[in-house]
């Protein structure tokens, strides 16, 4: 009889055993697949936008920046063209207040199409008033490029939603210049293109969770309609370098962190490696290392980790 129940109790906790360490595997494994999705996404989302950074339909002269903005003010980066990609290196630049400590910032900046929005008649230089042939989806406050594939210009738009109008009118933030003072590049005919301005700035904030998280800020519609949104969880570090044209050959000569960058209208290419971590800890049964932008890196806890990185060239700069 006493050999039946130590039989017994052996064969059962032999049973709780496996079924432990199954359902331990099964969380791990599930843990690295939400790893895997996030990262994979985040990388998709970078790459399309940095793919399309600098984009400015045909125009091939400087940028008319018509906004109330000069060089030297503080959010006058956000809005130039002439610079569609800045970087900050392990500090916050124009970050929100929740960004973590000891990761890269970047600011990514082009135009992009809106369907349906097209110029009726001719626009002086003059002009504060661009007229539409139907009624436009162009929000009040969007920030709006034109050019004619000769020259080109950004200002904030004041008309209202739905107006067959675009307008360089008065308030607005950062708002427009005097448009009596300061004209167009360019007398435009019906043919120009009219673009939005879309400036994204990528950070590692505070998720919905409280864990750290890449989010993105967008600048659209001028500085008071500001979006902020969380692309993806668990991303707990971002590191960039760039591949920088050193020598104006048109061809990466060394890859720079953003406080080695002097000049960014010569970096062709950006390196991005992201950290991501699970949602729950103690996935792992010692705390994983894990080979991140050169370094071993050892996290304090036991979530499961995983590094992702690409290198994307700016399609707009390369031969």
């Amino acid at each position: 009889m006493m050999v039946a129940i130590t039989l017994s109790l052996i064969l059962t906790a032999g049973m709780i055993h496996i079924f432990t360490g199954s359902s331990q595997t099964y969380r791990l494994n599930e843990a690295a697949s939400r790893v895997q999705e996030n990262g994979r996404f985040a990388i998709d989302q970078l790459t399309w936008d940095l793919r399309q950074a600098g984009f400015r339909g045909g125009c091939r002269q400087q940028v008319n920046n018509l906004l109330d903005l000069e060089p030297n003010d503080a959010d006058y980066l956000l809005f130039d063209l002439e610079n569609a990609i800045n970087g900050w290196n392990n500090t916050a630049g124009p970050a929100p207040a929740d960004y973590q400590a000891g990761t890269d910032v970047l600011l990514i900046k082009h135009a992009a199409r809106i369907s349906g929005v097209t110029a009726s008649g001719n626009t002086p230089a003059h002009a504060n008033t661009i007229n539409l042939t139907q009624s436009s989806t162009v929000p009040q406050g969007a920030i709006v490029f034109v050019t004619n594939a000769s020259n080109c210009d950004i200002f904030q738009n004041r008309a209202n939603l739905n107006a067959s109008t675009l307008t360089r009118g008065a308030a607005g933030n950062p708002g427009n210049k005097n448009p009596g003072q300061n004209h167009f590049s360019d007398s435009y005919q019906d043919d120009m293109e009219i673009f939005l301005l879309r400036s994204h700035l990528y950070y590692i904030g505070t998720g919905s969770t409280g864990a750290p998280a890449l989010m993105r800020v967008s600048h659209h519609e001028g500085l008071d309609q500001v979006q902020t949104e969380e692309l993806v969880e668990g991303v707990r570090d971002m590191q960039i370098t760039y591949g920088v044209d050193t020598n104006g050959n048109r061809e990466i000569n060394v890859f720079q962190t953003a406080n080695q960058v002097t000049n960014w209208q010569r970096v062709l290419a950006i390196r991005v490696s992201l950290l991501l971590q699970s949602n729950r800890d103690f996935m792992v049964d010692a705390p994983m290392t894990v080979a991140f932008n050169g370094n071993n890196v050892t996290p304090g806890d036991r979530r499961f980790y995983q590094v992702f990185t690409t290198t994307v060239g700016i399609r707009n700069r390369l031969p």
